[in-house]
């Protein structure tokens, strides 16, 4: 599958379902959603910087120098907060020496000094799914997770969003020819200049590049 190594033009609707996933599980994993407000906004970063390092595994190679400014803006962001400054900066200078040579070490290196719950991942998670598809940020929800998910997908790929459609128990009493109950069906949000017509978040995230457009009409740039 072809990597799409992009990170100026965002607009990845699979991304962002990927992102929010993942979110979705660390909340599980609580018991609850975490609210930012418990965390100081460095650990975020620096939970950011880590999945960001996951990326360049995986081959999104410019996602390394991504996660290099994340560091640095953790360290910035640790001296507001008089929180320790150490273990994002040791990150950071490992990375700038040995660029994706020290991508694995950095990554298991942050594991051990910074602790990497379940919360700071969640809301490292759910700020990766608004940079890769913010022109859906508005209706990106931390308290329904699921909805989210299922929103984006009936909004980029509707003919694929059969689990609303098979959420839905048949009525009673609605039959078909066979005498078989009829299956309700969600209704296709995607269909012709419908989505461009519904304040634009289509077009913003299918306007440039060609990456964006693909991901309207065929999934958009490679799984993550």
């Amino acid at each position: 599958m072809k990597v799409v190594d992009e990170l100026f033009t965002p607009g990845c609707p699979q991304c962002a379902v990927k992102h929010l996933s993942a979110a979705l599980y660390h909340a599980a994993e609580l018991g609850r959603v975490p609210h930012r407000l418990e965390l100081p906004d460095s650990i975020v970063l620096i939970a950011r910087a880590y999945i960001n390092l996951g990326e360049v595994l995986i081959g999104y190679k410019s996602h390394l120098w991504f996660a290099v400014g994340l560091l640095q803006r953790a360290e910035e962001r640790a001296l507001t907060e008089v929180s320790s400054t150490t273990a994002a900066r040791i990150a950071r200078l490992t990375l700038e020496e040995r660029g994706g040579y020290g991508v694995i070490d950095t990554m298991r290196n942050l594991m051990i000094d910074v602790h990497l719950d379940h919360a700071v991942m969640c809301l490292a998670h759910m700020d990766e799914a608004v940079r890769e598809l913010p022109a859906f940020a508005g209706e990106m929800r931390m308290d329904d997770l699921i909805g989210t998910i299922e929103k984006i997908r009936e909004e980029f790929f509707p003919e694929n969003n059969d689990l609303a459609g098979a959420a839905v128990a048949p009525e009673e009493g609605n039959t078909n020819q066979e005498g078989e109950p009829t299956m309700a069906t969600a209704k296709k949000a995607c269909k012709g200049t419908k989505c461009a017509a519904k304040g634009g978040k289509t077009t913003k995230a299918c306007d440039k590049g060609g990456k964006s457009a693909k991901a309207c009409d065929k999934g958009g740039k490679a799984k993550k």
